[in-house]
């Protein structure tokens, strides 16, 4: 997988990125070590005399860290290094927005110098709940919908961030032909959908569209906690469903089971999230989350350097990508393999 340009010539402190996205692109299919955030632990604000950067997510997945590595990247290439010019902490929802209003909340009172809001929900109580303290955006699709302003420039002054319209499809259109094209016999598309979040709903609404456009049947199930992930994916087995596509924090953070399940009912699974195909799903199309965090991270080295955020505009990722999954028993159409930027459990790409 070909990353942000300046992946290319980053310095040695950066490998640890590097290692991570190099793992993804030779397809291995074993799932990495996992790695505890640094500052998940740490007290926000620690007595340190460092400015804190309070970064804050929904929900918990495969690959978080390198999203954040990213970030971390883009403050390296501002020549901002953490535990020397900046203090980070990070805390997770996992799954469970109804806690992420404390969570924004301990981060303004911890006197964070710049919350950093992890997906879209995240940023929707942020808008809701933080006037003045500058927040940075990233790994979301719609940063209007939550209400962070009207366009790229004009936007709530104390707000900016990275973007990617619906997570790199904005009609789901793309998704749905890959979908037909992997699996051409297909006629009955699953979703699973988190109804408590705004953007997944949107997601499902125009996937269906699209489907039925496509000339799929569309049943749609909603997923309201990690708990229910199991039962909502047996009811898509149980209504003979040919493929699955999930949206929203809550599936995505129960993947493990759903995926269970899934192989139990020999249902290929497509996802917006390329490291859940190295869990198993059969094909992810998604945007450049590393160039994105890159990003994100030189934004949060402009305000800590001083510069004000409404000064900053919106940055919309563009690039999209493709990942496929050659080890999950579906076979990968030549057109498709060749076509993706990475191939998960088989030989790698020449």
């Amino acid at each position: 997988m070909i990353g942000h340009p300046a992946l290319l010539s980053v310095p040695s402190r950066t490998t640890r990125v590097l290692a991570v996205t190099a793992l993804f692109a030779l397809g291995c299919g074993s799932k990495p070590a996992a790695k505890a955030p640094a500052a998940d632990s740490a007290q926000a604000g620690g007595g340190s005399k460092l400015p804190l950067v309070a970064l804050v997510r929904a929900a918990d997945w495969m690959g978080h860290e390198w999203s954040e590595d990213a970030i971390k990247l883009g403050l390296e290439e501002a020549d901002m290094e953490a535990g020397r010019d900046y203090e980070l902490s990070i805390s997770s929802a996992q799954g469970d927005l109804a806690t992420l209003p404390s969570l924004i909340d301990k981060a303004v009172d911890s006197k964070a110098k710049v919350i950093v809001a992890i997906q879209d929900a995240t940023l929707q109580v942020a808008v809701q709940r933080v006037k003045t303290v500058p927040v940075v955006f990233h790994l979301l699709a719609d940063p209007f919908a939550a209400g962070a302003g009207t366009s790229d420039s004009n936007h709530l002054p104390n707000f900016t961030g990275v973007y990617s319209p619906g997570f790199g499809d904005p009609e789901q259109t793309r998704r749905v032909d890959l979908i037909k094209r992997m699996l051409p016999k297909a006629k009955k598309l699953g979703i699973l959908f988190s109804p408590d979040e705004q953007l997944s709903v949107i997601f499902k609404d125009r996937t269906t569209t699209a489907a039925q456009k496509a000339g799929f049947t569309v049943v749609a199930v909603p997923v309201n906690s990690v708990g229910e992930i199991g039962d909502a994916t047996r009811s898509l087995c149980s209504q003979k469903a040919d493929a699955i596509e999930l949206f929203g924090n809550v599936s995505h953070a129960a993947f493990p089971g759903l995926i269970k399940v899934a192989k139990e009912c020999h249902i290929p699974v497509f996802s917006p999230s390329p490291f859940e195909v190295m869990q198993g799903a059969l094909a992810s199309l998604f945007p450049d989350f590393q160039e994105g965090g890159v990003v994100a991270g030189k934004m949060i080295a402009r305000i800590l350097h001083g510069e004000n955020p409404a000064g900053i505009p919106f940055y919309q990722v563009k690039t999209t990508k493709l990942a496929v999954n050659a080890g999950s028993g579906v076979p990968v159409p030549p057109d498709v393999a060749k076509q993706a930027d990475t191939v998960v459990g088989g030989p790698p790409k020449q």
